[in-house]
């Protein structure tokens, strides 16, 4: 698409989840990018991004920086700290992750970075419509007017993958456990990944 004299490029970020997975179905953008910053589940999320990616003929690119030290709670394989509301609180985590991907795409000429983000992942500062409204005022006053975009932040996860009604054969390939490279059936990502596909297929 062209827009301003220049050609327009929108970039996924792509955890390999239900909402990433449903966005790329419904958005098909330029670019899909997975970020290993050290999580303990960062292998199961490129697996499951790289073949999202591939069922939709997207191209995806993964960009690894071991952010792991600096982590808490069970996503890095640690004891959570009394900030967080959930064992898997990281902090600062969606901020690091957009900002690792913006500095790798803002070089391509990308001017929109998409988040899956929904009405779900409210509960949490960094899951809120402000939150995302921040980045994307902090972005685009930078060089390179990066903007970032929630198309589906009104929505819960279930309402969104109802409306958009991705193929069960592309949803199954995805991964929610934030606490291993193996669904531990048990933490509330598991959870909430089992009960949407339940009641939608």
């Amino acid at each position: 698409m062209r827009f301003g004299g220049r050609m327009s490029e929108s970039v996924l970020l792509l955890s390999g989840g239900l909402d990433s997975a449903t966005l790329a179905y419904t958005h098909q953008p330029d670019l899909t990018v997975t970020v290993d910053y050290g999580q303990c589940c960062a292998d199961a999320e490129i697996q499951a991004s790289s073949q999202i990616a591939g069922q939709l003929g997207l191209d995806h690119k993964v960009i690894q920086v071991d952010c792991q030290s600096l982590g808490a709670g069970t996503m890095a394989g640690r004891q959570g700290i009394d900030l967080g509301d959930a064992p898997e609180w990281w902090p600062y985590r969606n901020q690091l992750v957009i900002t690792l991907v913006a500095m790798d795409v803002v070089r391509r000429g990308a001017d929109r970075l998409l988040v899956g983000a929904v009405a779900d992942d409210q509960s949490h500062a960094d899951g809120q419509a402000k939150f995302f409204e921040l980045m994307d005022s902090l972005l685009s006053f930078q060089e390179g007017n990066l903007r970032v975009e929630t198309p589906a932040i009104d929505r819960t996860t279930e309402e969104f993958v109802r409306e958009a009604n991705p193929p069960e054969s592309l949803l199954g390939w995805t991964h929610s456990c934030t606490a291993s490279n193996a669904a531990c059936g048990e933490c509330r990502s598991c959870k909430k990944r089992q009960r949407v596909l339940t009641r939608i297929y």
